[in-house]
């Protein structure tokens, strides 16, 4: 193999990031107990790193996987409908959102289509603006929990994101408005409307 074939792993500062971010929100996961979300967020940390090692030429599979639209919005439809009638944190609804992680990354993980070049000054403030977002949610949520585990009468004093979300939630037209709209924030992120 001569030099100009050889991989050379890309750790650009976004790609650290993203391994440490989510590197440590595997690692709190696995401290409060929720070990599935720990190693669903370890698994990620795994991939991302191996990506990079790879140089981005990591390929899942070699042929990207095209579905008709009506047959995907029957599949995901219908994984949608299990997801507002099964019980709450059960092997049903941890199976139903297996399958849709499996399903999403066989579909999305392929380059990213050539997209039509913005300012680098807009680019750079929508990051800004997303990431300072996920950040405070993420020290919210953290913060929250530590309190509600150590301070008397936590969970009513300094209630998580998800206890806030139970009320609603714990009703069937509840999951149905937020599964719905689970669903279609993940179509916007694979681009699925624009797709032919």
């Amino acid at each position: 193999m001569s030099i100009s074939e050889r991989v050379v792993p890309q750790w650009s500062v976004s790609a650290v990031l993203w391994i440490s971010i989510l590197g440590i929100m595997a690692g709190f996961q696995t401290w409060r107990g929720a070990y599935v979300d720990g190693i669903l967020f370890f698994s990620l940390v795994a991939m991302l790193i191996l990506d990079r090692l790879t140089g981005g030429r990591l390929i899942i599979i070699k042929k990207t996987i095209s579905a008709p639209k009506i047959l995907t919005l029957a599949v995901t439809g219908t994984l949608g409908v299990v997801l507002v009638l099964a019980p709450r944190h059960s092997w049903v609804d941890l199976a139903v959102f297996v399958a849709i992680g499996v399903t999403v990354l066989l579909v999305a993980w392929e380059p990213a289509p050539d997209r039509e070049q913005r300012p680098h000054a807009a680019l750079l403030r929508s990051m800004w603006m997303w990431s300072m977002l996920a950040v405070a949610i993420c020290v919210w949520e953290a913060a929250a929990f530590v309190l509600s585990v150590t301070m008397p009468g936590g969970n009513e004093n300094y209630p998580t994101i998800s206890v806030l979300f139970d009320p609603f939630v714990e009703n069937v037209w509840g999951r149905l408005v937020f599964v719905g709209l689970w669903l279609a924030a993940g179509y916007g992120l694979l681009r699925f409307w624009r797709r032919s």
